[in-house]
């Protein structure tokens, strides 16, 4: 985070899988910018023996893959794959959290994040297609 200062969130022990998981996220400007659907855990130093911190949010379809495992999981990871520079998942990190309530709310716009690529690449290469798409409705 800039400056280096911790957030309260960073600071406040919680249970992930109660108040993180199948969150909304929300980002500065309000605008949805995703669910939580996993998330990245990290030992501090290295050390198995110290209890793991929360380093970021994982959303989307490539997050989502390996829950759903079999054929379907692997398809989506490929597909989600081949729409990024990034590999894996989207990736949030837990440094831009500002408030955690009835969604997780981040001081971020949705537009520095990672987590429309799908979205994205459907608008461009399948909708806008459609004739009369591009049009605003009347």
């Amino acid at each position: 985070m800039p400056g280096g200062n911790v957030n309260e969130s960073a600071r406040r022990v919680i249970d992930a899988g109660l108040h993180l998981l199948d969150r909304q996220i929300v980002d500065k400007d309000g605008r949805l910018a995703g669910k939580v659907d996993d998330l990245e855990l990290t030992f501090p130093h290295g050390s198995m023996s110290d209890p793991p911190f929360v380093s970021a949010i994982l959303s989307g379809p490539g997050a989502l893959a390996p829950q759903i495992g079999g054929r379907l999981g692997k398809w989506i990871a490929a597909a989600e794959s081949r729409l990024s520079d990034q590999p894996g998942p989207a990736r949030i990190s837990f440094g831009v959290v500002k408030r955690i309530e009835n969604d997780i709310q981040l001081i971020v716009s949705r537009d520095d994040l990672d987590v429309t690529r799908l979205e994205d690449w459907v608008r461009d290469t399948i909708i806008s297609k459609i004739p009369g798409a591009r049009h605003a409705p009347q």
